[in-house]
């Protein structure tokens, strides 16, 4: 039996793919799910319109740190619109904060709560970008609970501490590693990822943006697909030391609290 994979946090929009071709790879290597996140406002119709021809798709529109400053009134207007053309679930993201950027950090977290209240009153999941700033992602999402229930939140190409794992896992929310878990070099990441729930752990190319470090080896210009998120899923399962096929399954099963099909990863 083919295992199912779950491409948890890629941007399918990038002018670079071709779509269809990109889409019969991944289904070919056996990738059932994808959560296509938007960066900027201008990326919401090309989401809308992958999601409407792929029902593999979970389309998460939302502002990137990055593009924080460049939010107009009206948004979440704006977004709500969007939406109800899609029979698909969806999802907020990408959002999140950066310290690593020029953006005013107070502009990125205004933004930041935002996009999290608007997901808490739709009960939308959340995908999370988060460079530089964990202590501040912990405080917000921790002041956000005292007052209204968390969505699923989804924490994309985490590579926080032990202890940072540890807040954010209480708090419920989800860990997505990416392809540096396969990376040379990268053994306290590991060993964070060993312990990270598995009810809580999710698995990402974040293609384009992360380079696959078998790619980088044989073509520095080549770009990484949701297809090649299988060979995560193996380098994961032997720093696990559990068979693919248990991996696949139970990470299917957390994928689910992000299509609105289940309540719990459990």
């Amino acid at each position: 039996m083919q295992n199912h994979y779950v491409d948890a946090h890629l941007h399918l929009q990038d002018p670079r793919f071709q779509p269809e071709q990109v889409m019969l790879r991944a289904r070919n290597a056996g990738v059932r799910l994808l959560f296509c996140n938007a960066i900027q406002e201008e990326d919401w119709p090309v989401i809308a319109d992958l999601a409407f021809a792929h029902q593999e798709i979970v389309a998460f529109f939302g502002i990137h740190p990055w593009f924080s400053d460049t939010a107009k009134a009206g948004w979440q207007q704006r977004l709500l619109a969007k939406v109800v053309t899609l029979n698909n679930a969806v999802g907020i993201g990408e959002t999140g904060l950066d310290r690593s950027c020029q953006i005013d950090f107070e502009i990125q977290q205004k933004l930041f709560t935002e996009h999290l209240t608007l997901a808490a009153e739709q009960s939308w999941p959340l995908s999370a970008h988060c460079v530089r700033a964990w202590g501040a992602l912990v405080d917000l999402l921790s002041d956000f609970s005292t007052h209204q229930q968390l969505p699923p939140v989804l924490i994309h190409s985490f590579n926080g501490s032990t202890e940072i794992m540890r807040r954010l896992t209480r708090l419920g929310c989800y860990l997505s590693y990416s392809e540096a878990l396969a990376g040379i070099g990268q053994t306290k990441l590991r060993e964070t990822f060993t312990q990270t729930p598995k009810s809580l752990l999710l698995l990402e190319t974040d293609a384009p943006y992360a380079k696959n470090p078998d790619h980088k080896e044989k073509n520095k210009d080549a770009i990484n697909e949701p297809a090649d998120v299988a060979d995560l899923y193996l380098c994961a399962a032997r720093l696990l030391q559990v068979a693919p096929a248990q991996l696949s399954a139970q990470l299917y099963r957390n994928a689910t609290v992000f299509t609105n099909q289940n309540a719990t990863g459990q």
